[in-house]
């Protein structure tokens, strides 16, 4: 039970700074900014859930 919630708690910190690095990156100054930042986030997710679907956890 500790393991899962250490590998919870790592999946979460994984996303979380992912995310905020994104949302540093990518400054948006027009609506197209904002559409590119989303969905630089969203493929961003889907790779990490990919991954982690493909590890087991």
């Amino acid at each position: 039970m500790f393991t899962n919630i250490i590998s919870f708690i790592l999946r979460i910190s994984l996303i979380v700074v992912l995310w905020a690095f994104v949302w540093r990156l990518i400054q948006p100054r027009t609506q197209l900014m904002r559409i590119l930042r989303a969905a630089v986030l969203l493929l961003c997710l889907l790779g990490i859930l990919f991954i982690l679907r493909n590890t087991g956890h």
